[in-house]
């Protein structure tokens, strides 16, 4: 809160604007849950158990890891379109426009 005004506080526009963020919940954390929800119900609880989704969206690509090179295929050869799809009209948002898979090695 940057001051006080006539009995109401007044906080600056950057404040004012993470506030929103958060109780609307488009902030960052918000996308990030709404994404995590989105993918378990498009890919099931199984596949998403063997991915890890970065925690953010940069440039419209959402990049995921997976553990195995069979699930890499998979996911990056024959489901990409239909989940990348899903995700679209699941966040109603023009925040993913596409969907970059790697194989990872921490899981």
């Amino acid at each position: 809160m940057a001051g006080k005004g006539h009995g109401r506080p007044v906080y600056t526009l950057r404040e004012a604007i993470a506030s929103f963020l958060d109780r609307s919940g488009l902030g960052r954390q918000g996308l990030h849950d709404q994404v995590g929800r989105a993918w378990c119900e498009i890919v099931g609880a199984e596949t998403a158990r063997h991915t890890r989704l970065s925690r953010t969206i940069r440039q419209g690509v959402l990049r995921v890891e997976v553990d195995s090179p069979a699930l890499l295929a998979e996911l990056s050869g024959f489901r990409r379109d239909e989940i990348l799809r899903g995700l679209q009209e699941k966040i109603r948002r023009k925040h993913i426009e596409d969907i970059r898979f790697k194989l990872g090695s921490d899981f």
